[in-house]
């Protein structure tokens, strides 16, 4: 089994073929958004690489991106228990399309322990439906955020914001071709046309401790950073619609 240690904690602030096993652990996430709906804080402190917020009256200041009107963050350092409340676990099949097999998000794959949030890829899976992990946000309407996670990246983590297939940003990298680094991109905004992507590399020890992953969505733009350092600005195929925000590990 191949153990990862993604996030172990989260923090949201907003307004309105192998045979291994692959596990991303997420110990710390940190969500900055906006939203139409509060979001309930969690507790925890913040961790990570990036500047923290710095709360002015009812409002959360992230440098460089403005004011947001909700936080919230996830620990899972000392977490026995899945937060349900602020967490749901996703539980649906993906078609194969033009992909070898399909694909499933269950339960059975998510638990909690070890100061993570453990995303499972079992090994051994040959045949479809493969099985994977997904948890995304209870809230549904977030719009515009910045969301920092700290991953130790095992077998496709992604990290992202998704309304739906035309409004998303996502971060993910592909463990099969590490060499190919970070991919950072908007999908396409109108059906059929290219999206918007760009790849930067991974630091060296990308699979052995943990780092900062992070995604500002900006009204007109997305912004990308490792480690608290600015790596992209994409400008087109920016998702304008209230979604959620996604953390998965799939084959």
């Amino acid at each position: 089994m191949i153990t990862i240690s993604p996030p172990s904690t989260t923090s949201i602030f907003g307004s309105s073929s192998t045979t291994t096993s692959s596990t991303a652990s997420t110990a710390t996430s940190t969500l900055y958004s906006t939203s139409s709906i509060a979001a309930a804080a969690t507790g925890g402190s913040y961790v990570g690489t990036s500047p923290p917020p710095v709360q002015s009256g009812c409002l959360w200041e992230v440098s460089g991106s403005g004011s947001f009107t909700h936080s919230q963050t996830f620990d899972f350092t000392n977490m026995i228990d899945f937060p349900t409340a602020d967490l749901s676990i996703s539980n649906y099949g993906v078609e194969a399309g033009t992909a070898p097999h399909s694909q499933m998000y269950n339960s059975d794959q998510v638990s909690v322990g070890d100061g993570s949030l453990q995303l499972k890829v079992p090994g051994g899976q040959a045949t479809s439906p493969i099985y994977g992990a997904e948890v995304q946000t209870t809230i549904r309407d977030i719009l515009y955020g910045s969301v920092r996670t700290m991953v130790q990246i095992s077998e496709v983590p992604g990290l992202f914001y998704y309304k739906d297939d035309n409004q998303e940003s996502d971060i993910e990298i592909l463990t099969a071709d590490l060499a190919s680094g970070a991919h950072y991109t908007n999908q396409a905004t109108v059906p059929g046309e290219k999206s918007t992507t760009a790849t930067h590399q991974l630091p060296s020890n990308a699979t052995m401790v943990m780092h900062e992953y992070r995604l500002d969505w900006l009204p007109g733009k997305t912004v990308y950073y490792l480690d608290g350092v600015q790596q992209q600005v994409l400008t087109s195929n920016v998702p304008d619609s209230p979604g959620s925000w996604l953390w998965n590990n799939w084959r």
